[in-house]
């Protein structure tokens, strides 16, 4: 999302256009130590966190929602989530205007 927020802010003209490559080089990083290839020959977008919600009720194991770092590591990271995907779509869309 902040690649996303700082190509399109740039493109706007919200903040200086030289953040337009700040954020070119995000993406290129989120490519070169995100982006796996997976045995089938297909991309896979990989360290996403699958859930990080705050609040609710105690889960079965005792543990809470409580937006701490705890909390937040502890959740499963996984590949190909649509919360990942789609902020790295509108990257690259940007990107490509």
């Amino acid at each position: 999302m902040f690649v996303y927020s700082l190509a399109k802010a740039s493109r706007l003209g919200y903040i200086d256009s030289r953040y337009k490559r700040i954020a070119s080089r995000g993406f290129d990083g989120i490519v070169a130590n995100l982006v796996k290839t997976g045995p089938d020959g297909l991309p896979s977008l990989t360290g996403i966190c699958q859930v990080a919600g705050l609040g609710g009720n105690l889960r079965k194991d005792g543990s809470y929602r409580d937006g701490s770092y705890a909390y937040y590591v502890s959740e499963p990271v996984v590949a190909d989530d649509y919360k990942g995907v789609g902020p790295f779509i509108l990257a690259a869309q940007e990107l490509g205007r």
